[in-house]
């Protein structure tokens, strides 16, 4: 077996012959299949996008962007030396960094713009990364609201106006009070945003615009330990380039 199998091996009862199918291919053919995107794998294989993706989930990820992530730093994940967690770091930090949209950071960056108010919605551990945007954007005196409360989340489609930005911060995507509340917000006016750990993800899909991290995700004793840093640093370059619109709009 090669080290795609090893580092799934455990999940293979779980897959059923086409899943199983999808990562022997992977496993089979590396170095080709590090460098497909989900359509492509998808035909390589001969299966289905649904195929592939159900293939991930079933491997625990969050979808077929954090699996790419994961084949292309293989390598470097055993070249790193593990106990140096300073490295580790700079080495995620640089994958999140060199894969970031930069037309879709544009485009959301201008929608704010436009937006005569920017609603900013996390829960769980992305709560205080909500807080903290909606705090910057306030200071730059941007009409913000930042809503954790499930029941205020319920509320949101009454009352959201045509443009507003609806900005998401989620880990894995795959939250469901805010999978539900994005499901809702798509037939408003308002345009929605999504920052999270996996451009994959459902909520990435629900929404307008999305920036993601690649960070390999943690878990201890059945908890998502991974750092929220990356996103972090995602957020903090939307609003510099909000910033910049902002003076080039004067």
């Amino acid at each position: 077996m090669g080290q795609v199998v090893d580092r799934f091996g455990s999940s293979l009862n779980n897959l059923s012959d086409a899943e199983k199918h999808v990562l022997y291919y992977i496993d089979n053919h590396f170095e080709a299949a590090k460098k497909l995107n989900l359509v492509q794998m998808a035909e390589a294989v001969n299966v289905s996008t649904t195929t592939v993706i159900r293939t991930c989930k079933k491997l625990g990820l969050a979808g077929f962007s954090e699996l790419s992530y994961i084949l292309r730093s293989l390598d470097a994940d055993n070249a790193l030396d593990t106990d140096n967690l300073v490295m580790k770091y700079i080495h995620n930090l640089h994958e999140s960094l060199d894969n970031i949209d930069h037309t879709q950071l544009e485009r959301m960056a201008h929608a704010m713009l436009q937006a005569k108010m920017v609603v900013v919605v996390s829960v769980g551990l992305t709560k205080g990364l909500g807080e903290y945007i909606g705090k910057r954007l306030i200071q730059i005196h941007k009409q913000t609201m930042y809503v954790y409360e499930s029941h205020i989340i319920d509320l949101l489609p009454n009352l959201l106006h045509d443009n507003d930005v609806v900005l998401f911060i989620s880990m894995s995507g795959e939250t469901q009070t805010l999978v539900k509340a994005a499901e809702k917000l798509r037939f408003t006016g308002a345009r929605l945003f999504s920052v999270t750990n996996a451009a994959g993800s459902t909520l990435s899909q629900l929404t307008h615009f999305n920036i993601s991290t690649r960070i390999p995700t943690s878990s201890y004793s059945g908890y998502d330990i991974t750092s929220r840093s990356p996103l972090v640093l995602l957020l903090d370059i939307l609003i510099e380039t909000y910033l910049k619109k902002m003076a080039e709009s004067k």
